[in-house]
């Protein structure tokens, strides 16, 4: 710390340095294959656990680590073995971040959603880099996000806005603003919670993104309901061969399909085919 402090500089033989309290700690050995991602997990994080900010107009560092979602500064990579830097550079690097750009709706989105793929985002490491409220059965308020999290067996399971939307909402919203009011009281009617029922809302908008000429598609009449409400999820499966788990199609249509075997559900003009370990095989129109 006091070397730091005194602006002293030092090198890495590996380029990596571990940051503790703004001390640099060199490390002089990587275990794998030396990569990024190799620095990462020998801190003991998963790679998806620390973001990458990558500062390229440095001519010395060449890239900052930080606990995801959070400030908090874990690691530093130099341009080269022979760099030598102290605390100082690094801080005047940090100054240069754009943090609106680095942590945007859409950044925090991929960082949640691809910890919920790899099921390693645990309500511990949450907690350890934003504020979480309690806010019913295993479901926690982000006032500093804006968003409600989802845990089952304490991994996060879903995310959702607080004020409803997603980006994809949010566009849709812009655009069509009576359009979402009608999917989420429909989306309301059949899901015992909030959270679920912006999970509805929001893969519709995607969908909506998904499929040719958004809502001016040809297969629209097909998939319009008596209410007036457009499944656009169940038209984008059906007609653009996009892939669908079994529990994705019952949680999208939950209250509003039959089923006619095991693998084989009825929803509107459609009947929907899965196969033995829960995909979506095929769709034809009864």
């Amino acid at each position: 710390m006091f070397n730091n402090i005194l602006g002293n500089k030092k090198a890495s033989k590996t380029c990596f340095f571990k940051c503790d309290n703004e001390t640099l700690i060199d490390i002089n050995d990587i275990p794998g294959n030396g990569s990024i991602n190799s620095c990462i997990e020998s801190l003991g994080f998963a790679a998806n656990h620390v973001k990458i900010v990558h500062t390229f107009d440095s001519d010395k560092i060449s890239c900052l680590g930080f606990k995801s979602l959070s400030k908090q500064l874990v690691m530093v990579l130099t341009k080269s073995p022979q760099t030598k830097i102290s605390y100082s550079d690094v801080r005047s690097e940090i100054k240069r971040i754009d943090w609106d750009f680095e942590y945007s709706s859409l950044a925090i989105e991929d960082i949640l959603q691809e910890g919920i793929d790899l099921q390693n985002l645990d309500f511990s490491f949450l907690k350890s880099v934003i504020e979480l409220k309690d806010d019913g059965e295993n479901v926690f308020k982000s006032d500093q996000l804006g968003l409600y999290f989802q845990f089952n067996k304490g991994m996060l399971k879903a995310f959702a806005s607080t004020g409803w939307d997603n980006s994809a909402t949010k566009w849709l919203n812009d655009l069509n603003p009576k359009m979402v009011t009608r999917m989420k009281e429909e989306a309301q009617r059949y899901h015992a919670n909030d959270i679920d029922t912006m999970e509805e809302v929001n893969n519709q908008a995607k969908a909506i993104l998904g499929i040719p000429k958004a809502i001016g598609n040809e297969f629209i009449p097909l998939h319009t309901k008596k209410n007036g409400n457009v499944n656009f999820y169940n038209l984008l499966i059906t007609h653009y061969n996009e892939n669908c788990s079994v529990d994705d199609f019952l949680f999208m249509n939950k209250g509003r399909l039959s089923k006619i075997n095991e693998n084989t559900i009825e929803v509107g003009r459609f009947i929907y085919s899965f196969t033995s370990d829960g995909w979506l095989e095929s769709a034809f129109e009864k």
